[in-house]
């Protein structure tokens, strides 16, 4: 015993006392049912800032006193401070706490009972009592703008280490009846988010348009790719786009201002880049350049900002596209915001509006697409659906109009192609096969074709499609 008291009057005062009351401390009552162990939590913040790793307790006895000992990873984070602050330590009223910490760790020593008149105080034998607070700051402010991918977030053990830290070094202990028990030990985490930050309230579309179908299309149809912005509170002085898109749509570089703000205001400088060949080795790409002021005498025109606009955006312009023969039905051809790409030529390009003279590079773009969807075909005056035309179709036009027999494909039956189905297209039809007639137009009465008229006749409700 004197070599042991020999030893502590070698160390700090505070190690010192912490070893005697931990020595001293005396009942010898044990609660069983209990596995006696030490958690450390998991905790996540916002890396600008910090946290606390709460550490709590199973006990099978009663609790009268403890030493937590935790290491964590410098690089990440500091351990700021050490505390009993709401805890089932503090609500026992623990006379003797000493905290310490260290670039890599810290500990906790607490005796409950320190002070006389020594009345025995404890935490309670349980589940889930809290013993103390370790206060950590992220060492590193990691942002991304909001619509980026976020970078990974910084995480940081929370170890129970024996041995390590103090003189003599501590071990993670419990002192229960006065008796010391090794508790099994859950290390925790703390984790430092990335923080997201708003990117500019600009804002982008590109969108196809092929009328009453909006982006769905079929095999060789053409429609327009349009270009839409909104900004609530800058005056954009210009825009590069830069796009990349499914090979299996043939992209125009005729742009057409026809309706849009960019009209109205009007652009000084034009540039439209269409790299569509597949085989290059980097893709179907789009670029195209846009500055409202480029000559003189540079009067400062920019496009205006929508923020007191009920659509809350404007169209800048449209370019023509098409879906090629090649494309599979029933699949999206994708229209993409890509950065990094040279069009047709050996610059790499990249998003960016300009406002104010900078070029602005964070603000969110919205991608576009085009639906292959099947097409109807179908022989004119093939009205019962068999695959050939002759006097039943006509017989069939006239059930249909008088008896009510059903059909598969109205526009099959409108043998003069006028857009209405009545007793006209079964006299159009037998003056075409007895009387030398007019032949029923495109797609015409021998091979299967769509049609190419519009008219308000209901779709074909038949197997027959160009897919």
């Amino acid at each position: 015993m004197m070599k042991t008291f020999s030893n502590m009057f070698s160390v700090g005062h505070s190690q010192r006392w912490l070893i005697v009351a931990l020595m001293f401390t005396t009942q010898f009552a044990l609660a069983g049912g209990i596995t006696d162990s030490m958690t450390a939590g998991n905790t996540s913040v916002d890396s600008t800032g910090g946290g606390s790793v709460s550490v709590s307790a199973d006990s099978s006895g009663d609790l009268q006193g403890y030493v937590v000992s935790l290491s964590h990873d410098p690089a990440v984070i500091t351990l700021t401070s050490i505390d009993i602050v709401a805890t089932d330590s503090e609500n026992a009223g623990a006379e003797f706490v000493i905290p310490t910490t260290y670039a890599d760790g810290g500990t906790l020593g607490v005796v409950l009972d320190f002070n006389a008149p020594y009345d025995g105080q404890a935490i309670s034998a349980g589940n889930g009592l809290t013993l103390g607070n370790f206060n950590y700051s992220c060492n590193n402010s990691v942002f991304y703008t909001e619509g980026d991918a976020a970078p990974a977030a910084e995480v940081s053990a929370i170890t129970f280490v024996d041995g390590v830290y103090g003189t003599p070094a501590l071990s993670n202990v419990f002192v229960i009846a006065g008796l010391s028990v090794n508790p099994n030990l859950n290390s925790g985490t703390f984790t430092c988010l990335p923080v997201a930050i708003p990117s500019e309230d600009t804002e982008l579309w590109v969108e196809a348009d092929f009328g009453d179908t909006g982006n769905n299309a079929y095999q060789g149809q053409t429609g327009d790719l349009c270009f839409y912005y909104a900004d609530a509170d800058d005056n954009i002085q210009g825009f590069t786009m830069t796009l990349c898109y499914d090979c299996d749509l043939t992209i125009g570089s005729e742009w057409d201002y026809n309706g849009s703000i960019v009209e109205e205001v009007g652009v000084e400088y034009l540039a439209v880049q269409v790299d569509g060949d597949g085989a290059d080795g980097d893709g179907c790409e789009l670029v195209i350049a846009i500055l409202l002021d480029a000559l003189p005498p540079f009067d400062g025109q920019t496009l205006p900002q929508t923020a007191d606009l009920n659509e809350g955006r404007l169209l800048i312009g449209c370019v023509p596209v098409t879906v090629d023969m090649s494309a599979e039905c029933d699949t999206e051809q994708l229209v993409e915001w890509c950065n990094g790409i040279n069009g047709n030529g050996n610059v790499n390009l990249y998003n960016n509006a300009v406002i104010g003279f900078e070029s602005i590079q964070n603000y969110a773009r919205n991608d576009g697409s085009v639906y292959v969807v099947p097409e109807e075909i179908f022989q004119r005056g093939d009205c019962n659906s068999d695959d050939k035309v002759d006097l039943a179709d006509s017989a069939t036009m006239l059930a249909n109009q008088f008896n009510g027999l059903s059909i598969l494909c109205p526009d099959a039956c409108d043998s003069n192609d006028d857009g209405l189905l009545n007793m006209a297209d079964s006299v159009y039809l037998l003056n075409w096969l007895f009387k030398f007639g007019p032949i029923p137009t495109a797609p015409g009465p021998f091979n299967d074709g769509a049609d190419p008229s519009d008219d308000n006749l209901p779709s074909c409700d038949s197997d027959d499609t160009n897919c």
